[in-house]
C-alpha cells in the first residue's frame, strides 16, 4: 500500500480531496457517471462490433446480441466509476478522515458489485488483466523506493519460463482447445501429438494478386524447391524438410507481426493524415513493425529449430523437447519487450496450473475467484491511482483520466502529503478553484498546518 508503518490520517473532506470541481457528492456521482458513460459506450460499441465482424458473426448476432453485449460491459464500467467515488464520500461522512488504506477498502465492494453485472465468459479475463496491472504496479512502487533494483531482462525471463511450460503442455496435448489453438497458430500443428491433430482441408485462397504472381514466379519455385528439398529427420511430422519448415515459419509469422503492428499504427495516425499525409509513410515504417514482426517470427522459427535439432542429435522425439524449445523461443521477446504481454502469460498459465490441480484433487474449487481478485487487484489499483499515480503504467493512468474526463487528475494530493510525502509528485503546483463557501482551505493555510 501507499504507506506501511504507523497509521495516519487527514480529516479533509471528500470535496477539498476528491471531487473538487463541485462540493456536492451527488453530483460528482453523477458527473463521473456521465463520463464513464460515453467513454464505455465508445469503448465497447467499437470492441464489440470489430470482434464480430472479425469473428465473420452472422446477422443474427448482430440483431439479438450485440446490442445486449455492448449494454452489459457498459453498465459494468459506468458502475465501477460511480460507485467508486460514491463510496469515496461515503467513508468521509461515516468515519471523518481518510486514511492510508481507505481507498483500497473503498475500491473492494465498489469492484465487487461492479463486475458482478458484468458477463460471466469476461470475468475471468478481467480478473487476469487487471492482476496483471496490479502486480506490475506493485513492482513500480517497490522499484521507486528502492526496495529492490530492477532485474535486466526479468520480463523476458518471466516471458521465457512461462513459455517452456505452455509448450511442454503444448507438446503433450494437454491443454484446453482454446489455449492449444492460439499455439497451433502460433507455432503450427506439426509438434502436438499425432492423436490431437486434426487434419483440415487445404483451402486454397484466392484474391490476393500479389502473392499469387509472387509464387508463381520462377525465382520463388526455384528457391521453395531446393528449401522443401532439405533433410528432414524421420521422426520430424513436417511435410518438407526441416530448413523449409523453419522458414515458413519464420516469414510468415514476421509477415503477420509486422501488418498487425502496422495496421495499429496507421489507424492511430488517421486523424493526423488530412494535416500530415507523410504521417501514413511514417506509420507503415515505424519500427515497433519490424520489432513485432522479428518477436513473432523468432519465436515460432526457435521453437521448432530446437525441436528439429534435438531430434536429429538425440535420435528420438520428447514432449521434454517443448520445455528447452519454448524456454529459448521465449527470448525472442528481447525484440519487443513487453511486461503487459509477460505477466498476462504467466498469469494465463498460473490458471492453466491452477484447473490442473483441480482436476486432480491437489487443490481446491473457489466459487467466484474471478470476482475476488478482480476486486482485490482493481481496489488496488484505485487506491494507487490516489496516491501515487506515477507509480501506474503511463497508458493505464491515461485511461483513467480519459475515462472519467480527468476527474482522477483533478484531485488535490498535496492534501495526501502527510500519508505518502511523494503523492503530489505527479503535478506538484497544481491547486483546485475550490468554491470558498464550502471549504476556508488555502494554500497559505495548507503551508502554515505543515
Amino acid at each position: 500500500m501507499a504507506v506501511l508503518g504507523k497509521p495516519k490520517s487527514v480529516t479533509c473532506t471528500c470535496y477539498e480531496l476528491g471531487h473538487t470541481w463541485t462540493p456536492s457528492c451527488l453530483r460528482a456521482s453523477t458527473d463521473v457517471l456521465v463520463e464513464v458513460l460515453k467513454q464505455a459506450l465508445k469503448i465497447y460499441g467499437t470492441l464489440y462490433t470489430v470482434a464480430g465482424i472479425l469473428k465473420k458473426r452472422d446477422l443474427r448476432y448482430f440483431k439479438e446480441k450485440l446490442l445486449r453485449e455492448i449494454a452489459q460491459s457498459v453498465l459494468f464500467l459506468t458502475t465501477n466509476g460511480t460507485l467508486f467515488i460514491s463510496f469515496f464520500c461515503i467513508w468521509r461522512k461515516l468515519a471523518g478522515f481518510y486514511s492510508s488504506y481507505c481507498t483500497f477498502l473503498c475500491g473492494i465492494p465498489a469492484c465487487a458489485m461492479s463486475v458482478s453485472v458484468e458477463r460471466s465468459d469476461r470475468r475471468g479475463l478481467l480478473a487476469i488483466y487487471m492482476a496483471n496491472v496490479a502486480t506490475e504496479t506493485a513492482y513500480r512502487m517497490v522499484l521507486s523506493r528502492g526496495w529492490i533494483k530492477p532485474v535486466k531482462h526479468g520480463e523476458v525471463l518471466l516471458f521465457s519460463i512461462a513459455s517452456a511450460i505452455y509448450l511442454y503442455f503444448f507438446r503433450k496435448g494437454h491443454l484446453a482447445e482454446q489455449t492449444k489453438g492460439a499455439l497451433s497458430f502460433l507455432v503450427g500443428k506439426d509438434e502436438l501429438p499425432i492423436t490431437e491433430r486434426e487434419e483440415r482441408p487445404n483451402h486454397r485462397r484466392h484474391g490476393n494478386a500479389l502473392i499469387s504472381r509472387l509464387s508463381e514466379s520462377s525465382t520463388f519455385q526455384r528457391i521453395n524447391k531446393s528449401l522443401q528439398t532439405t533433410p528432414k529427420h524421420f521422426l520430424c511430422q513436417h511435410s518438407h524438410g526441416c530448413v523449409h519448415y523453419v522458414t515458413k515459419s519464420f516469414i510468415k509469422m514476421f509477415g503477420l507481426g509486422y501488418l498487425v503492428q502496422g495496421g495499429v499504427k496507421l489507424l492511430g495516425a488517421l486523424p493526423r493524415i488530412y494535416r500530415n499525409p507523410s504521417a501514413v509513410w511514417h506509420a507503415i515504417k515505424h519500427q515497433d513493425n519490424f520489432k513485432l514482426g522479428a518477436f513473432l517470427g523468432c519465436f515460432s522459427a526457435i521453437f521448432k529449430i530446437v525441436n528439429c535439432l534435438l531430434r536429429w542429435l538425440r535420435n528420438k522425439d520428447s514432449e521434454v523437447h517443448g520445455l528447452l524449445a519454448g524456454f529459448l523461443a521465449g527470448w525472442s521477446m528481447l525484440w519487443y519487450k513487453s511486461s503487459t504481454i509477460a505477466l498476462y502469460t504467466a498469469y494465463k498459465l498460473a490458471e492453466v496450473l491452477y484447473f490442473k490441480g483441480i482436476s486432480k484433487g491437489l487443490l481446491p474449487y473457489i466459487r467466484c475467484a474471478d470476482i475476488i481478485i478482480y476486486s482485490i487487484s482493481t481496489a488496488f489499483v484505485f487506491h494507487v491511482a490516489v496516491f501515487e499515480p506515477h507509480n501506474l503504467r503511463p497508458a493505464y493512468w491515461n485511461f483513467l483520466l480519459k475515462v472519467t474526463g480527468n476527474k482522477f487528475g483533478t484531485m488535490n494530493r498535496r492534501l495526501l502529503v502527510p500519508l505518502y510525502k511523494d503523492a503530489a509528485r505527479i503535478a506538484p503546483d497544481f491547486w483546485p478553484d475550490y468554491d470558498m463557501r464550502y471549504t476556508s482551505l488555502t494554500k497559505d493555510s495548507l503551508l502554515r498546518r505543515s
